[in-house]
């Protein structure tokens, strides 16, 4: 694989400071050339346009979080691998997601998944991260299900389902964020769902 120059890596991460702190909307090339010691003729040379380089920090910032999310769940099998799970242990595959560095996540996660709508090519870098990280999701699956004696199993497309529509489904707590549960309420709800389905 071609290493990518210096100075483009300087332009994404210049544009991911400016999306972040001025929205999709708000994003400026002066601003981002300035911050990344560049010429706009450079960034538009590199990415094309504006929805180029909106396409690439996104894609960045989508492969990030779903390898973030594999090995996680990795790091938890190497620790439980010989465990014989009957719930407790697997608080840490459902932390509560109302904490700031997953909240932060949520967000991004919306605003790239409404990108896509817009974003042809974006959905399309998309759709083949999130069909890697699929495949690899199911092996972890399988994995998890091999731990857990005596308990029927549902197929990794629909668990796979079931954590995402609950993620998703909490970017409607950011406009009420003052309300969100306590660590102990969500580790109570977890330990519940876990021991008695």
């Amino acid at each position: 694989m071609k290493q990518k120059p210096p100075s483009m890596s300087r332009i994404v991460e210049a544009a991911r400071e400016e999306i972040f702190t001025s929205g999709v909307i708000g994003l400026r090339m002066s601003v981002v050339a300035a911050a990344a010691g560049t010429s706009i003729p450079l960034i538009y040379k590199y990415f094309g346009d504006r929805d180029g380089l909106v396409c690439e920090v996104f894609e960045s910032i989508y492969s990030e979080y779903m390898r973030e999310d594999i090995l996680n769940a990795k790091k938890w099998l190497e620790i439980n691998g010989g465990k014989d799970l009957i719930g407790p242990e697997m608080l840490a595959l459902f932390p509560n997601p109302f904490s700031e560095h997953l909240r932060e996540r949520r967000i991004w996660i919306t605003r790239i998944i409404a990108a896509t709508f817009e974003l042809p090519d974006l959905r399309l870098k998309v759709e083949k991260i999130q069909e890697e990280a699929d495949q690899e999701f199911d092996e972890i699956v399988a994995t998890v299900h091999s731990l857990i004696k005596n308990r029927d199993h549902f197929p990794a497309s629909v668990i796979r389902s079931m954590f995402r529509g609950l993620s998703f489904g909490h970017i409607f707590t950011e406009l009420n964020y003052g309300h969100k549960p306590k660590d102990d309420d969500w580790e109570d709800l977890i330990n519940f769902l876990l021991l008695t389905t």
